[in-house]
Formats: structure tokens, C-alpha cells, sequence
């Protein structure tokens, strides 16, 4: 009987700790929401007693006042996809050297990957605005691309040595000896079997991205404006809009679904197989 007790007791527990960690995390966005459907001077009740969708309508559509979101969503998909695109084309074969190259001069060489990301972002920015400068690239595409790879190299090597490390080394042993080159053999068969590490990858650089605010809002001006900087730009010395801030905040988050719809099932698999040296 005590022994059932104390079963009981746990799954009480367990289930009180997961209720507990679901409220915590789910309640800011439930405010987020709530807030941004409520009318003016209505912020702070737990649910509105007036419900208007005027916010959404200026974002979506734009105001006298307000700039659509559409454009500046479209700015952060192409600068966040060309950045990952290239992140995972120089980390993918680099990660691969490193997994199969054991020796310290690999692993001091894999090591300095990390001295750029140990170091905070916002002391690399001048010498970064200077040099986009002299390259006339202040305010485009690529020059905000041109920031985000260097710095998210590191990530997927990182990431992606670790599924490289799981990978049983017989696959190419076998490939070998029957006669494939070692690019055939990455290609045909190492990277296939990797499939979901490059999707984790992919998904992590992409969504780092597309939240980074700091250089996003320093670099560009008018015509590569990101998401992070228009939502901050409904905060301003004299007033902060809430509402429309928060309401272009929920909408942002439509390419983030649709990536993870795309890519859950790699996701999953990536993180409960992969990731997971042997």
C-alpha cells in the first residue's frame, strides 16, 4: 500500500511539474495574444472586455501610420534562406574533415571555430559597419548575409561534426573497397545518411537569423529592413504601440511554422538519433 502511495504521489508530482513549466511558458504568449486583440487601455486585464482585430488590419494591410509587414517579412526569408544556404555549404564539408581528421592540430583548428562566437556581437560591429562601408554594402541583402555566416559557421560545424561522429565509419569503409572516391562516398552516402543533421542545422541558423535584431538594426536603413528592427519601430522616446507591436510579433512567426511543418520530421529524428554521439 505505501509502495502504491508513493507511486501516486509521483505521478502527482509529475504531473503538477509539467503543468507548472506548460503555464510558465505558455502564459507570456497567451498575453501576447490577449494584448493584442484588446483595445487601447484595455493591456493589462487577463482577458479583454473589447476585442478588435484593427491592429492585425494596420499591420497586414497598412495605415496612414503604420508600414505592412509583408515587406520586411520577405527581407528577413531571403537574407535568413541565403545565409543558410551558404552556413550549411561550408559547415557540412568542413565538420566532415574534422569528424574524420583525429588529431590535435583538428581539434585546436576545431576549437578557433568558437573564438568568434565567444566573444559578444555587439564589440565586433564597428569594424564590421566599416568594412560593409568600404564594400558600399550598408543596407542590402548581402551585406547583412555577409555578417550572419561567419558568425553561424561555427554553429553548424558544431552541430554537424556531432552527427558526423555518429555515423558508423564502416559505410565508407565498405565503399572503399569497392572502389568509390571519397567524394562519391560524402556525397552518395554520408550525406544521405545525415539528412536530418542538415536539417537541424539548417533550422537552427535560419531561426537565429531571423530573430537577430542588433546588427539588423544597425546595418540596414531602409531598403534590407528585417523583422526585429519594424517591430522595434513601434516603440519610440515618446510612445510604445503594444498593441501593433505585439500583433506583428504573432505574424512574424507564420515563415517559423511553416519551416518547422516542413522539417519536423527531420527534427525529430535529427535530435533523438543523431545529435547523440555514440
Amino acid at each position: 500500500m505505501d509502495n502504491e502511495s508513493g507511486l501516486n504521489m509521483r505521478k502527482i508530482f509529475i504531473w503538477l511539474s509539467i503543468i507548472f513549466i506548460l503555464a510558465w511558458t505558455l502564459l507570456p504568449f497567451y498575453s501576447l495574444i490577449i494584448i493584442s486583440l484588446a483595445k487601447t487601455g484595455s493591456i493589462s486585464e487577463l482577458w479583454p472586455k473589447s476585442v478588435t482585430f484593427e491592429y492585425y488590419k494596420a499591420v497586414i494591410f497598412g495605415s496612414p501610420d503604420t508600414r505592412s509587414i509583408w515587406v520586411y517579412m520577405k527581407n528577413s526569408v531571403i537574407v535568413c534562406s541565403v545565409s543558410s544556404i551558404v552556413v550549411i555549404m561550408l559547415s557540412v564539408p568542413c565538420s566532415y574533415a574534422l569528424s574524420r581528421w583525429k588529431s590535435k592540430s583538428s581539434n585546436a583548428m576545431y576549437m578557433s571555430y568558437f573564438i568568434l562566437r565567444m566573444l559578444p556581437p555587439i564589440s565586433l560591429i564597428i569594424p564590421r559597419i566599416i568594412l560593409l562601408q568600404n564594400l558600399h554594402l550598408i543596407d542590402t541583402f548581402l551585406g547583412l548575409a555577409l555578417i550572419y555566416i561567419p558568425t553561424q559557421i561555427p554553429v553548424g560545424v558544431w552541430l554537424m561534426r556531432g552527427f558526423f561522429d555518429s555515423t558508423p565509419i564502416e559505410f565508407e569503409e565498405y565503399a572503399y573497397i569497392e572502389g568509390a572516391t571519397y567524394f562519391k562516398t560524402f556525397f552518395r552516402i554520408v550525406l544521405p545518411v545525415n539528412t536530418n543533421g542538415v536539417a537541424v542545422t539548417s533550422v537552427f541558423v535560419f531561426i537565429y537569423c531571423y530573430i537577430e535584431y542588433i546588427f539588423a538594426a544597425l546595418i540596414t536603413r531602409t531598403n534590407a529592413i528585417t523583422l526585429p528592427p519594424y517591430i522595434a519601430s513601434f516603440a519610440s522616446p515618446w510612445e510604445i504601440r503594444f498593441q501593433l507591436m505585439l500583433a506583428a510579433a504573432l505574424i512574424s512567426t507564420i515563415p517559423m511554422i511553416v519551416l518547422y511543418a516542413f522539417a519536423q520530421r527531420f527534427i525529430v529524428k535529427g535530435i533523438t538519433v543523431g545529435a547523440v554521439k555514440q
